[in-house]
């Protein structure tokens, strides 16, 4: 048992998943792994939002600022309903990006957040990230958001489309 925990055990050893979604456009090209299993899922959504300054607006710093998430996949399998992508790590393969978000925390912890857009770390950079894809209802959206400081100039926040338009 962990203390404060309130009675609930946490395998520490249970293997983390390692989600792979990668689609190239249309529900036909459209895959979700875990752990190199086909995952048959009715939905996968994910939503990271770092904190944010008093009025509102994005700042440096990223998720070393804290902040919150979801990130589950729902099975085509009723019994199973919503299964949690952390701890683990997910690959989010789309036409024009990759972005790889990444938690080894048991207990899912923001600030063991990590996130990779094409191969560049940008853990203290990314602001928002959202993915929806929702076979049943045939909806699709994503995208990532990230700050990008500058030392001369104004600072600008950046966002990529993933999914959707």
């Amino acid at each position: 048992m962990v203390p404060g925990m309130c009675g609930r055990r946490i395998n520490f050893l249970r293997p983390m998943n390692y989600f792979i979604f990668n689609t190239g456009g249309d529900w036909d090209s459209t895959t979700l792994y875990n752990n190199g299993q086909e995952f048959l899922a009715n939905q996968l959504y994910i939503k990271l939002e770092t904190s944010r300054d008093y009025d509102g607006r994005p700042m440096r710093g990223g998720l070393r600022n804290g902040g919150d998430a979801s990130a589950y996949a729902v099975s085509q399998d009723d019994s199973v309903g919503q299964y949690a992508i952390f701890p683990g790590k997910i690959d989010l393969e789309v036409p024009t990006h990759k972005v790889t978000i990444e938690n080894t925390s048991p207990m899912f912890a923001i600030e063991f957040t990590r996130v990779w857009l094409d191969s560049v770390e940008v853990t203290e950079q990314v602001t928002d990230i959202e993915v929806n894809v929702d076979a049943v209802n045939n909806q699709v959206s994503g995208y990532i958001t990230v700050y990008k400081p500058h030392f001369l100039g104004a600072d600008e926040v950046a966002t990529y489309n993933l999914l959707g338009n």
